[in-house]
């Protein structure tokens, strides 16, 4: 037998206790042969041994290599035929002898290895000798040599490979059961398989060579030298097999992963995500989160792409401390990641992992030696509450991301309500434009009242959609909708056109009110939109300065080139402008003052509350001074009760609105509210109205007690 510790590595230093191995296995051997030696010399005086020493030699210095870290020699058919022929004390010295390493010869072995190399193949044939000569003969009937000699083959093989294997087990310290089956792989494991059919050839090198003299043996090296040719190209083809499984692998492993990032990719993601759906039998909940980095471009653009790309590469490591074992985060694409949590006992532990990835980003990422903020806008979808779907789940968490991103609180569950791509706002998508050319959508008024004495100074006019199914469809159910539609310049302009052809309506009737209508911030991109409100404005015969846009305080935020010329076109054209919902973003003091606006309204979670609210009362009473230090018109919405009336009153608040006043009206019903309250160029001409009546109190017609509080006069 001939498995040999011929390391392809690298070689180093051998640990104490190996070089004591060595020494443990070497040196009894080498004193039982010497002992033998001199107690029966003339076992040792055959010349032939001499020549089986140099053909085990010869033999020994081509072996054959494998694909663990161990090589083999096909000496072991000549090993075992000298076991065969000798008594074990002779088998034993021939094989120490003969057995041979080209490292020897290059001097890079420590005698002790070089030792316990020879020793342990010697031992072997020790225990393969003793066990046939004690069962058989060499002119034993065949029945008899056969079995004898594949006995004979294992307990050597079993020898040599437990001296072996306990050998590395003490230099690697790896588990020698491990070692074992680390060494039974690939060509060696055919190796060992082969090794019975070949321990027969032995027979026939033993019988050949006590029949016909020594020149069998090299009749049968040519056997032996063809094998190793086999087994050496059996080799390169594992090898190539190998390289070729090795670059699968790694090509396998760059179309799941990000190259960027090194994280799972978007492919490895949905896989990932399918496989936990599955897992979990349609009843175990788990999540799927979509993050997206918050102003990212702006990173990008201001400290380049190296900068940003380093983030992006930090993010992964960061995190991945939140994240419980099994979870899986990926990369999606540019800024963008994706998590899977399955195995969730409840909703709550998803939200708790991300405030904690949340958490982690808000310490600085320091990207050569520059500290930078980064955060994040996370949406969660949990399955199967949200969907069964893999796609439809990842697209909800999507939306919940975006949800996120709008409210600014970090993160948000899905819920129905956020979906703008349900299949019921779908449907409303298609019936946008019908529904503008049935004129479907309605303009409802609400008066504005300047609190100082209670005279009407406006109105605003709301967008309702009168749906033929559905009924009274609110805003906030399709205004979105159309803001992201190619429809949102011709709804623009249904809305200004009714609004002004109202006031030109009133105008005629002699009721002279200032016109506010909403505006998209994104209808600021439009260039032609202020010609064409000038168009509009011409055509209904309405002073410019009678009509006002509101503007959500989010267009202060993006601010760019273009929006900004638009603004100044309007004003140029002569509108008032005015900022809605004041107070619910973070807009910069420095626009207020840049950006030709006259009027910030104050927005309605702050006004209706400040009662019970002592921080919402102080919000309002901040904005109101500010308002009024800027020289803007300040307006109070979601004014409801009459005490809210006179704090504002007492705050020096300019305009009000609200339900307290009245609640949206459609034409007919706001016309005659306006008929008795609002300034009137004609009023004597008037028929029908008593002038003691005209000029007297006039009550707010939603709430009785306004009538005691503050009468509202015409002016």
């Amino acid at each position: 037998m001939s498995v040999e510790m011929r390391k392809r590595a690298t070689p180093h230093a051998r640990r104490f206790v190996t070089r004591m191995y060595e020494l443990a296995v070497a040196v009894p051997l080498l004193g039982w042969v010497t002992v033998e030696l001199t107690r029966d010399l003339g076992q040792f005086e055959d010349p032939m041994l001499l020549l089986w020493i140099v053909a085990i030699a010869l033999v020994d210095l081509l072996p054959v290599p494998t694909s663990v870290n161990l090589e083999f020699s096909l000496s072991f058919p000549l090993q075992l035929a000298v076991a065969l022929i000798y008594p074990p004390p002779v088998a034993a010295a021939v094989t120490f002898l003969g057995t041979s390493d080209m490292r020897e010869i290059r001097r890079e072995l420590p005698l002790a290895k070089t030792l316990f190399i020879r020793a342990q193949m010697a031992a072997s044939v020790i225990g393969e000798s003793a066990l046939f000569h004690a069962l058989a003969q060499l002119d034993s009937p065949w029945y008899r040599i056969g079995p004898t000699v594949l006995l004979a083959t294992i307990v050597g093989y079993s020898i040599n490979t437990l001296l072996v294997a306990w050998y590395f087990h003490l230099e690697s310290r790896k588990p020698l059961l491990g070692i074992l089956r680390e060494m039974h792989i690939g060509v060696f494991g055919e190796f060992v398989f082969s090794y019975m059919g070949l321990a027969l050839f032995s027979v026939l090198v033993a019988i050949s060579f006590v029949e016909f003299g020594p020149a069998t043996i090299a009749v049968f090296i040519a056997p032996l030298a063809f094998a190793r040719q086999m087994f050496y190209r059996t080799h390169s083809l594992q090898v190539a097999t190998d390289e070729l499984a090795e670059r699968e692998r790694e090509n396998e492993y760059q179309a799941l992963h990000d190259s960027l990032t090194g994280l799972p990719n978007r492919t490895l993601f949905l896989r990932h995500l399918q496989e936990a759906v599955e897992a979990s039998g349609g009843e175990e909940q788990l999540a799927v989160m979509i993050m997206d980095l918050d102003q990212f471009k702006e990173i990008n653009d201001t400290l380049g792409h190296h900068f940003g790309d380093q983030i992006l590469q930090a993010i992964g490591p960061r995190l991945a401390t939140v994240l419980r074992e099994g979870d899986l985060m990926a990369r999606l694409g540019g800024d963008e990641f994706g998590v899977v949590l399955p195995s969730l006992p409840d909703d709550e532990t998803a939200i708790r992992i991300a405030e904690r990835l949340l958490e982690e980003l808000e310490h600085p990422l320091t990207v050569e030696g520059l500290a930078l903020d980064v955060s994040a806008s996370i949406g969660i979808a949990i399955y199967p509450a949200h969907s069964r779907d893999v796609e439809a789940l990842l697209r909800r968490a999507d939306v919940a991301m975006y949800a996120a991103k709008e409210t600014g609180g970090g993160h948000e569950v899905y819920d129905p309500e956020m979906d703008r791509h349900s299949p019921a706002r779908l449907a409303l998508v298609s019936q946008i434009r019908p529904a503008l050319d049935g004129a479907e959508f309605l303009l409802y008024y609400q008066p504005k009242l300047r609190l100082s004495d209670s005279a009407v100074v406006g109105v605003e006019a709301l967008v309702r959609w009168e749906h033929p199914e559905r009924g009274l469809v609110t805003p906030n159910e399709f205004i979105p909708l159309v803001e992201r539609t190619v429809l949102l310049r011709p709804f623009t302009m249904y809305v200004l056109e009714e609004a002004l052809r109202q006031w030109h309506i009133w105008d005629r009737m002699g009721i002279a009110v200032p016109m506010a209508v909403n505006l998209s911030p994104r209808s600021l991109l439009d260039a032609q939109l202020p010609e064409q409100i000038a168009v509009l404005l011409d055509r209904w015969r309405v002073p410019p300065e009678q009509l006002t846009l509101e503007l959500t305080e989010s267009f202060l935020m993006s601010d760019s080139d273009r929006s900004t010329d638009v603004l100044s076109l309007l004003s140029e054209v002569g509108v008032q402008l005015s900022i809605d919902d004041f107070g619910t973003g973070y807009s910069s003091l420095s626009y207020l003052k840049r950006l030709p606006i006259h009027e910030i309204k104050v927005d309605r979670s702050f006004v209706t509350s400040m009662r019970d609210d002592p921080g919402n009362l102080m919000i309002v009473r901040a904005t109101v001074d500010l308002g009024r230090n800027l020289g803007l018109r300040v307006v109070a919405e979601g004014v409801e009760d009459g005490d809210t009336w006179e704090q504002l009153v007492s705050m020096g608040c300019h305009v009000a609105q609200g339900f307290f006043l009245t609640e949206p009206l459609p034409p007919i019903e706001m016309t005659d509210w306006l008929a008795v309250r609002a300034p009137n160029r004609d009023r004597e001409d008037r028929d029908g109205r008593d002038r003691e009546d005209r000029e007297g109190e006039v009550p707010l017609s939603s709430i009785a007690e306004a009538r005691a509080r503050r009468p509202l006069r015409a002016v």
